[in-house]
């Protein structure tokens, strides 16, 4: 992988200065602002643009909100060397196929198999009555979430603010420190769906809290793919999008795991945590980062 010149172009304006100067504070201002004003009554009452359900406002707030900041960002620190390098990055699909097998289909056979040992034989039964609902279902719910949602949060939180600050801090701090901001930027989509106001806020923070752990393991795990998929944003995206179709409500463990159906959450990312922790026992920590290979700028501090 080619790494962009380090050197850092002369910014030609106040508000370049200060993005150059403190670029993940500039980066967490955009998040912040869209996200919250793509949720605004106005906004995210269109809610029958997309198919499944998927909310229309949180594809504003990914595309424009999450992706265009970590462009733009990247374009006041370090020119066009690094906007070009982002987009490689954002776009690299050649891997190999080990990979692409683990991001589609890691996830939920893991889960199949979780589910199989609880429940017996149910869930495969169900998979091969309704083994269509595989091709209707859960694969374009999958196909929607990269093209909409997680490829572009992805170049946010990955291609740009993990990434780089793995190269600062290494991969397992890089992990924990991401975790509080993409946390928080769920807060308004977890406030909308659950039907919270500002008068509930401290119930949506202490759910926000227990699944900022869920999303620790996976970020844990998104970043050692990350380092071994030839550090591919898209690879991570399409991992993160097989995530969320299993465990959508009309996804894969809603359709062949059996009720509750808090199951077709717990499994999955129960999954993912001893996914994490083993990842973290058998690289020591080090979650297949090489700080000797070619990778982004590190991104400096707030």
């Amino acid at each position: 992988m080619s790494s962009p010149p380090t050197q850092q172009p002369a910014p030609h304006s106040a508000l370049r200065r200060l993005v150059a100067r403190h670029p993940v504070a500039a980066f967490l201002v955009m998040v912040y602002a869209v996200i919250c004003v793509v949720a605004l009554p106005p906004v995210r009452t269109q809610t029958d643009i997309l198919p499944f359900n998927k909310p229309f406002w949180e594809s504003l707030g990914t595309i424009f909100g999450v992706a265009l900041p970590a462009f733009l960002v990247v374009a006041a620190v370090h020119g066009r060397a690094g906007v070009r390098d982002l987009a490689r990055r954002s776009l690299r699909w050649r891997v190999g196929v080990r990979w692409y097998l683990f991001a589609l289909f890691g996830v939920p056979v893991a889960t199949l198999l979780c589910a199989s040992a609880l429940f017996g034989l149910v869930p495969l039964t169900a998979l091969v009555e309704k083994r269509e609902l595989l091709f209707t279902v859960v694969l374009p719910q999958l196909l929607l979430s990269i093209v909409f949602f997680n490829l572009a949060e992805e170049i946010g939180f990955m291609g740009f603010l993990q990434a780089g600050l793995q190269d600062r801090y290494g991969p397992l701090k890089a992990s924990v420190i991401v975790t509080v901001p993409f946390a928080l930027w769920h807060l308004p989509s977890l406030m909308v769906d659950s039907g919270l106001g500002l008068a509930q806020l401290h119930i949506a923070l202490g759910f926000l809290g227990i699944l900022a752990i869920l999303q620790m393991f996976a970020r844990i795990v998104m970043i050692w793919f990350y380092n071994n998929a030839g550090y591919s944003v898209l690879l991570v995206g399409l991992f993160h999008s097989s995530f969320n179709a299993t465990t959508a409500q009309n996804g894969f463990a809603g359709e062949f795991i059996p009720q509750p159906a808090a199951t077709g959450l717990l499994i999955p990312s129960a999954v993912v945590a001893v996914a994490a922790v083993l990842i973290i026992i058998f690289t020591r920590g080090r979650l297949s980062y090489r700080p000797e290979r070619p990778a982004q700028p590190p991104v400096a501090p707030p």
